[in-house]
């Protein structure tokens, strides 16, 4: 298989590692824009697989265009994957805190939070996303490129944010160690990353009852009640609470069988049994064959 490099058509096949685009794949057997951008950008033969097509194109964006989809997968890979596992470790993806969404939090005893700039991206909206972050989490780090790093440096210096600098050779090379952010953590910001049942658990757990009022009222009663708990207490409390979002086949997602390039994909989509077999399947089928029969 080839396949130009032309930033335009990168961006292009970019689009096809995505898990809005696997979910249209494996969840709506929706293939059409996929062998559409590979029949206009690249040359495949009677033997190239859709697996050798995706890593070919997810090789191409590791050299010549780091995306988000980049970042995530190699934090997935290298930080959830191998250097704390599964076992005792989750990742939310695009999680909501404060007025900002979070690329990527782990949470295991600690909630560390990854805010990705890529190179493409401009630094405007950081300061309000770090201030949002650290009334959460218990170490908050920026994942960026060499191009921003002198600026964030200097911008946080004397913080307690760390800065990972995602290297040419795509290895995570930390710039600056990220430190407790327990003295600014915040009530509001904790309670409100949490779904109904998981606060009523919470209160329930460590109060013994539930506040008997309108549902009306039952945020803003549980609310005052999380006030009297020690907040680096209450903080642990919704991690641990959190933790319990965890993903239906963690075992699956380990396998050799599931590219290393498609991890973050899997593991944010959560794909059933029944959904792995419909990817592999996929995965396995000829690209020229499948675009024959567009």
């Amino acid at each position: 298989m080839e396949i130009v490099i032309d930033i335009s058509k990168i961006r292009s096949l970019s689009q096809i590692i995505s898990p809005s685009n696997f979910k249209k794949i494996v969840r709506k057997d929706d293939c059409y824009s996929t062998f559409y951008k590979i029949k206009k950008h690249t040359i495949v033969t009677d033997s190239t697989t859709n697996l050798d097509t995706i890593n070919v194109i997810y090789n191409s964006l590791l050299k010549n265009y780091k995306n988000e989809y980049v970042y995530k997968n190699i934090l997935t890979n290298k930080l959830l994957l191998k250097k704390y596992s599964l076992k005792n470790t989750i990742a939310l993806n695009e999680f909501n805190i404060g007025k900002s969404i979070a690329d990527f939090v782990l949470l295991n005893g600690e909630a560390r939070i990854y805010e990705i700039k890529t190179e493409l991206d401009n630094l405007e909206k950081l300061d309000t996303q770090v201030l949002d972050y650290c009334k959460f989490g218990d170490k908050v780090y920026i994942v960026t490129s060499s191009k921003h790093i002198n600026k964030l440096i200097e911008l946080y210096a004397n913080s307690t944010i760390g800065i990972i600098e995602l290297t040419s050779r795509n290895a995570l090379k930390t710039i600056k160690e990220a430190t407790s952010n327990e003295a600014t953590f915040s009530y509001e910001t904790l309670f409100k990353t949490l779904r109904k049942q998981e606060y009523l658990d919470i209160i329930e757990e460590y109060f013994n009852f539930v506040p008997e009022v309108s549902n009306t009222r039952i945020f803003k009663e549980c609310l005052a009640l999380a006030k009297k708990i020690e907040i680096s207490l209450f903080q642990k409390l919704v991690v641990k609470k959190l933790k319990s979002r965890n993903i239906s086949n963690p075992k699956k997602i380990q396998e050799k069988a599931i590219p290393e390039s498609l991890k973050h994909i899997c593991y944010s989509l959560d794909f059933s049994k029944k959904e792995y077999e419909k990817l592999n399947s996929f995965l396995n089928q000829k690209s020229k064959i499948c675009i024959s029969h567009i």
